[in-house]
């Protein structure tokens, strides 16, 4: 394809540069993206992070408990227009029941380029126990997915929520090691459903 949506791919050695928000609760933090479209809530503990994704607009982690956090933000219309240009990928594609999932230009067609089409074409990049839930989140249509996998010998697991608005698709991930799912599964499972269009 000639533009591929790039993965999450957690660098070998993060390091803080400081944690910024617009509002305090207890223990949460309110991120504003960078461009004022979007808000996600965040424990106090995450910080902000470079180095995660050049295609991030939202990057933080918390080193000590070893998770990472990202936002990436895609027009909605070049999205569609990668998939016209791409239509012959989907049809021949065996990963993309297309019986199942007949909107292409949805979160189906996005969950694809995000994540099987990739697998398909990478020796360095597999998944394993891949789960998805279409659901609503905060007013947007939403799929959760919830994976582990190996790169290049690293064992990590992911949460990701796949978001469609009218003028946006976002990927939201939280991701950590396949030894510490236990203690941080509820925390990305809460960051990766925090996220909210702003509305004024």
């Amino acid at each position: 394809m000639k533009k591929l949506i790039k993965i999450f791919l957690l660098a070998a050695a993060l390091i803080p540069t400081g944690c910024k928000n617009d509002q305090n609760s207890d223990n949460k933090q309110f991120i504003e993206s960078p461009n004022g479209k979007y808000t996600v809530t965040l424990p106090k503990d995450m910080h902000t992070m470079s180095g995660i994704n050049s295609s991030a607009q939202i990057q933080y982690a918390n080193l000590d408990k070893g998770i990472s956090f990202m936002v990436i933000e895609e027009d909605i219309h070049e999205y569609k227009k990668l998939i016209d240009q791409n239509i012959k990928v989907f049809s021949e594609a065996e990963c993309f029941d297309s019986t199942k999932n007949k909107n292409i230009y949805g979160l189906a067609g996005f969950e694809f380029l995000v994540i099987d089409h990739l697998v398909n074409h990478s020796d360095n990049f597999t998944i394993e126990s891949k789960q998805n839930k279409d659901t609503i989140i905060n007013d947007l249509k939403a799929r959760i997915l919830e994976y582990k996998e190996k790169i290049k010998g690293e064992k990590s697991y992911v949460v990701l929520c796949l978001y469609e608005s009218a003028t946006n698709f976002y990927q939201v991930y939280a991701m950590t090691s396949q030894k510490r799912i236990v203690e941080n599964k509820n925390d990305m499972f809460e960051m990766v459903k925090s996220l909210k269009i702003k509305t004024n």
